[in-house]
């Protein structure tokens, strides 16, 4: 396995670092492009980008992980195109990138902003083959409160704080949105040793659930390999419950569509076991979705 950093992009602005096999990659195996999770650089929260792309490296896929436009160590962009479309306009320059060392198709991978990024690029590029969606967007489906409290109900301090006027949750159907009980997408918590960005940070606009479910269901119908992770405990976990499973059943019949829901974590996956668990379930993913992929 060899690392080295690059700079690309039309004026050199953009600083990823490619994670290169041993032996000469294969170019019938698609390669591997990470993207950033919310402000964090392209390391990922709690190291996990460095690990996973190891790992795939040593399984014989090239990869890459970068850092968005004044994120990590990207310098900023010098003109007005909102964040939504730099995304995809950056990460399709990573994946030329990886294209002139001769790779045929892609894979993604992102964590909670960058899982975001990661479906709208794969909606917008036929070369990605697959993409791994980590803790994706959450919109609140039927029932959220009740499963994002069903935890604290029991909590004789979470009734103290509600009768006090202190809890979250007053704000929260005053103002008819869901709670902060975990970081939503475009942020990460505090598990993460960083604070969550703000919107001229990382403008981020969420589509409806509607329009959530249209891109899910497009791109399984495609055949884009898609493995949705989630902290089983998380409100990221109930999004799919509700609004994404019924969506992708076709696809998780045919299995080119999987779901990981795994216990005992944060929205970011501190603790070692949860990392393993990940980086067993993308790398596993990563294998079948390149076994299918025609060798030309």
């Amino acid at each position: 396995m060899n690392e080295r950093a690059l700079l690309f992009g039309e004026t050199k602005s953009l600083t990823g670092v490619i994670t290169e096999p041993a032996s000469p990659p294969d170019p019938a195996l698609p390669a591997v492009v990470f993207l950033d999770a919310g402000v964090l650089h392209h390391v990922g929260p709690n190291r996990v980008h460095v690990r996973l792309a190891r790992e795939l490296a040593r399984e014989g896929f090239l990869c890459l992980r970068f850092d968005f436009s004044g994120l990590g160590d990207s310098r900023p962009r010098r003109d007005a195109m909102p964040f939504a479309e730099s995304v995809v306009a950056e990460t399709r320059k990573a994946m030329d990138v990886l294209a002139a060392r001769g790779a045929r198709s892609f894979l993604l991978f992102g964590i909670c902003s960058g899982a975001d990024a990661a479906l709208r690029v794969a909606l917008a590029d036929p070369r990605v083959a697959g993409a791994a969606l980590v803790e994706p967007y959450l919109v609140a489906g039927p029932g959220y409160l009740l499963y994002a409290y069903r935890r604290k109900l029991l909590n004789p301090l979470s009734w103290v704080r509600l009768v006090r006027g202190r809890s979250e949750l007053w704000d929260a159907l005053a103002a008819r949105r869901p709670p902060h009980v975990e970081p939503v997408p475009g942020s990460v918590g505090p598990e993460a040793g960083a604070a969550a960005p703000t919107d001229e940070e990382v403008p981020l606009i969420l589509p409806s659930r509607a329009e959530i479910a249209r891109q899910i269901r497009s791109l399984a119908e495609r055949g884009v390999g898609l493995c949705f992770v989630y902290a089983r405990e998380g409100p990221a976990y109930h999004n799919w419950l509700v609004v994404l499973r019924r969506e992708v059943r076709g696809a998780l019949a045919r299995g080119t569509a999987r779901v990981v829901a795994i216990a005992r974590t944060d929205h970011v996956f501190t603790p070692r076991a949860a990392q393993d668990r990940l980086v067993a379930a993308v790398r596993e993913w990563a294998r079948d979705v390149a076994g299918r992929r025609p060798a030309g």
